[in-house]
């Protein structure tokens, strides 16, 4: 694909849907077309919010801004008092960052830092699974093993990675506890060859959303707990996604059984109406790092921005006060039966997987050897959506759905029912690769 630099405005705004306004569920762009917004996870409340925008214009007026940095703003501290309490055990802190990105960065340094403060000075490697998709900074990029590192050159060293025990694509064949099996045994092996006192956290993305949705066995997680206690290493848990309800709960940590000793959230925490991440830390992992006076010399001049921390607070009780959260889960059943019923059998319908209200759709060009399709069945269907008022995410030939947690039943419907004519519609079978 032609870089952007090399397109007219109007080239460019053809190519793109071009957003105007939001309202709830839906999107408009420049031409008044309605669409329903399933592209990413960070809309969680819906567009157009307006008991979050109230909230953030009373902070707007009462304190734009405060620094962070040797003064602190009463926001801060509500905020961070009511993700330990949905959080729950075994957190004790939190430090704020500007994204996703930035709140994984912040675990990594975070647990190198914990290590030298407690005199094991040579943990300062990492351990992530293939697949997973850490973020856009050097080192949450550097943990990233997706294929995207290679196009900037060497990553940070001492980032390793290990197969994930996932379903449809599994790296080995056999029973999902036989590949379970088989993951956590590369990852202990990979912890001896680099170094069993030398490794300073194992990163999880519990489901791999930017890798299609891709659910990690949730046995295999509560191993890798074992593994890293026995270990003495850290577990790192990205719920820059996952998190704040996505699943049907505040975190899938919790939902598993699972303490990590540091969290990752960001996306639905404000919800899109303000850059913001948090990272958790545990209380042994906060006791290690700060007991005896230590500093964490990290963070940026906007970290916990009293207008982040106002709009986080605003989405939280939104979803607390509507009961959100505990509609997730049937929401996502019923679009997963939905779907199921109508395209299992449609001849380049790989998967239908999901959890909660994250959703994917594989798509291939033979059923037995689960080949892809190439990328002109994506931008067909891609475009076909468009036609039926839906934008999905499309990625590595899936589909990838995240519908906002306010979402109705009707419309769950359209989006439904758009996702199936699109599918179905002629003309799209002859851009499927090798058909």
């Amino acid at each position: 694909m032609s870089g952007f630099s090399s397109m007219t405005e109007q080239d460019f705004h053809s190519y793109n849907t071009y957003l105007t306004r939001g309202e709830g569920v839906w999107v408009y762009d420049n031409h008044d077309n309605r669409y329903f917004y399933a592209t990413t996870a960070v809309p969680s409340v819906g567009l157009g919010n307006r008991y979050v925008i109230d909230r953030m214009m009373e902070q707007y007026h009462a304190l734009h801004f405060a620094s962070t940095c040797g003064q602190t703003h009463p926001l801060i501290e509500r905020l961070s008092q009511k993700l330990l309490a949905l959080c729950g055990s075994p957190f004790g802190q939190v430090f704020y960052s500007n994204d996703g990105s930035g709140a994984i960065e912040t675990a990594m340094r975070l647990a190198r830092q914990y290590f030298l403060s407690i005199g094991e000075k040579k943990r300062v490697k990492f351990i992530s699974l293939e697949g997973n998709y850490h973020g856009t900074t050097f080192g949450s990029g550097s943990v990233t093993h997706m294929g995207i590192q290679e196009s900037f050159g060497p990553s940070m060293p001492g980032c390793y990675a290990v197969p994930a025990p996932v379903g449809y694509r599994p790296p080995i064949s056999g029973t999902p506890e036989q590949v379970a099996k088989f993951c956590l045994d590369m990852l202990e092996e990979t912890v001896f060859e680099n170094g069993p006192d030398e490794i300073a956290a194992i990163l999880i993305e519990p489901i791999q959303g930017v890798n299609g949705v891709v659910e990690i066995s949730p046995d295999y997680i509560r191993q890798v707990r074992e593994l890293a206690d026995r270990y003495g290493i850290l577990l790192i848990m990205d719920e820059v996604a996952t998190g704040i309800g996505r699943t049907g709960s505040w975190t899938l940590s919790r939902q598993l059984g699972v303490e990590p000793d540091l969290l990752a959230v960001s996306k639905g925490l404000t919800g899109g109406y303000f850059p913001m991440g948090a990272t958790l830390i545990s209380k042994d992992v906060a006791a290690g790092l700060f007991n005896n006076g230590g500093i964490f010399l990290h963070g940026s001049t906007q970290s916990g921005h009293p207008v982040g921390c106002a709009a986080a607070l605003a989405v939280l009780s939104f979803l607390e006060d509507n009961q959100l959260v505990g509609q997730v889960k049937g929401k996502g059943e019923y679009v997963m039966t939905s779907l199921k019923q109508e395209l299992s059998d449609h001849v380049h319908v790989g998967d239908i997987r999901g959890h909660g209200l994250m959703i994917a759709i594989e798509f291939v060009s033979d059923k037995s050897s689960k080949e892809g399709v190439d990328y002109a069945f994506g931008q067909s269907l891609s475009a076909d959506l468009r036609c039926q008022g839906v934008l999905g995410n499309w990625f590595n030939s899936t589909l990838i759905l995240y519908p906002p947690l306010t979402a109705q039943r009707e419309e769950l419907d359209f989006m439904i029912d758009g996702i199936i004519r699109a599918v179905k519609g002629e003309g799209l079978h002859s851009a499927a690769a090798g058909s």
